[in-house]
């Protein structure tokens, strides 16, 4: 029986925190020959069938053909009658229980509650990413068979290049940015890892889910040889911290935006006033309402797409990220301690205190 796990709340007692630390096996049945028993009679044989199972088989009389005795087969793989069951965001139930805990088993870290919510929405998509499969968050036969530790059919040649980072050069480079470009991104294939390479390199881990750190290491290049997309069109980009309008930020004008749609609903991935908001959608939508035309991101592309800075240089219409569940959270910081976000706990836009939890600072002023 698995339990479900109490529903956390982002709100704790004490004083706001701000992090800047380290951004006997199956037997399968033979088909065998029959024994040729001759005038024994079938009572006969009925009656030695007991018998037989304390006593060595006696010779074969002759004339007497022998059955092939039944081949052992080797146990076939554990599977789960939950294994055929597609699975997507939303979706409730003990399959998707199943999926917790099989997901829990490889390492993530989520409730098992029988509600495919975002933790198990980034689960999937990380498991998607190791597997070389594609990283949709949909579960179907690929994602089941990497769960149950089949091998996938991703390109194995992600797996023999080396680990790049920002200043390398060579052919290697190339290879990456033609990945990349296949990604959605539009930068030269030039051999140089330069700023537009390493602003690509972040919209593809921020689209994988993996860590954005801008080191191509195996991941990232399992993501890059994966049918992950791109969703940052300014990737490419001299200074990808800049917004890509190019203008000033109106802090006012954007904490305007956010202050009016507090109580529209949560809505996991959304990001209008129609269908709701998570909190990432909402700083988008404010920031483009404001005039500042950023790309939509994940809370995690948002804090790494713009600059951290100390709460004093912060100013009203800035972002706070908060760095637990790996950057999964943030809201726009109004001034005076508060923010206004989309709250999961809450299922709604709400404008509140900076709860006791890590978190910095970012802005793209």
């Amino acid at each position: 029986m698995f339990h479900n796990a109490p529903r956390g709340t982002h709100r704790a007692a004490g004083r706001a925190v701000i992090d800047y630390r380290g951004l006997a096996a199956p037997v399968g049945r033979g088909v065998g020959g029959v024994a040729v028993l001759g005038a024994v009679s079938a009572t006969a044989a009925f009656t030695g069938a007991s018998a037989a199972t304390a006593q060595s088989p006696a010779p074969a009389a002759v004339g007497t053909v022998r059955g092939a005795a039944p081949a052992l087969t080797p146990a076939a793989p554990t599977t789960s009658k939950y294994t055929g069951v597609k699975l997507r965001l939303g979706a409730r139930g003990d399959a998707v229980r199943h999926l917790q805990g099989e997901l829990k088993a490889h390492g993530a870290s989520i409730n098992v509650d029988g509600v495919f919510g975002s933790k198990t929405l980034r689960a999937v998509k990380n498991l998607q990413s190791s597997a070389r499969i594609g990283v949709d968050g949909v579960v179907g036969p690929k994602t089941w068979n990497a769960l149950n530790g089949s091998s996938s059919s991703g390109d194995s040649s992600s797996s023999s290049q080396p680990k790049l980072r920002q200043g390398a050069r060579g052919a290697a480079v190339k290879t990456l940015q033609s990945k990349l470009n296949e990604r959605g991104a539009s930068i030269s294939v030039d051999g140089v890892f330069g700023r537009g390479t390493a602003s690509a390199v972040r919209g593809l881990q921020s689209a994988a889910g993996i860590g954005v750190d801008t080191v191509v290491g195996p991941k990232t290049w399992n993501a890059a040889y994966s049918n992950v997309r791109i969703s940052d069109s300014g990737s490419s980009r001299d200074d990808d911290r800049a917004p890509s309008s190019g203008s000033s930020v109106n802090g006012q004008a954007v904490i305007n935006a956010a202050r009016s749609q507090i109580g529209v609903r949560y809505s996991w991935g959304d990001e209008s006033p129609s269908t709701g908001f998570d909190c990432s959608g909402l700083v988008h939508y404010a920031y483009n309402q404001a005039g500042t035309n950023l790309p939509r991101k994940t809370a995690k592309g948002y804090t790494f797409g713009g600059k951290i800075i100390s709460q004093s240089q912060a100013k009203p219409g800035d972002l706070v990220a908060f760095t637990g569940n790996n950057y999964g959270h943030m809201g726009i910081y109004v001034g005076n301690g508060k923010i206004i976000d989309a709250s999961g706990s809450r299922q709604q836009v709400v404008e509140r205190s900076i709860w006791n939890a890590p978190h910095v600072f970012v802005t793209y002023r």
